[in-house]
């Protein structure tokens, strides 16, 4: 996979580099455990993200989204996934 820029992301690589931010039970990395997040209340159009990680503070969305800004990994914030537009859907590149 690559990101926006056009590098390649090594997945093992960020889910290791996320790991140092939160506990490896917060990194969401194996593909039937993404599979939850894979759409929003809109379940027609269905994607599986890279990761989702599951930050409990404020330092740890800031420090995720630092990473992902260098990175250039795109980051698609999540509620409840209650909503019928996909705005939780992820994107193709991350």
């Amino acid at each position: 996979m690559t990101n926006r820029a056009g590098a390649s992301i090594n997945k093992q690589q960020l889910v290791a580099e996320l790991q140092t931010i939160l506990p490896p039970q917060a990194v969401i990395h194996e593909t039937e455990a993404l599979r939850p997040y894979e759409c929003d209340g809109l379940s027609a159009y269905r994607r599986v993200p890279l990761v989702t990680v599951l930050p409990e503070s404020r330092e740890q969305v800031v420090q995720i989204m630092q990473l992902c800004h260098r990175r250039k990994i795109p980051v698609v914030a999540r509620g409840a996934a209650t909503g019928l537009s996909g705005g939780a859907l992820p994107l193709a590149d991350g």
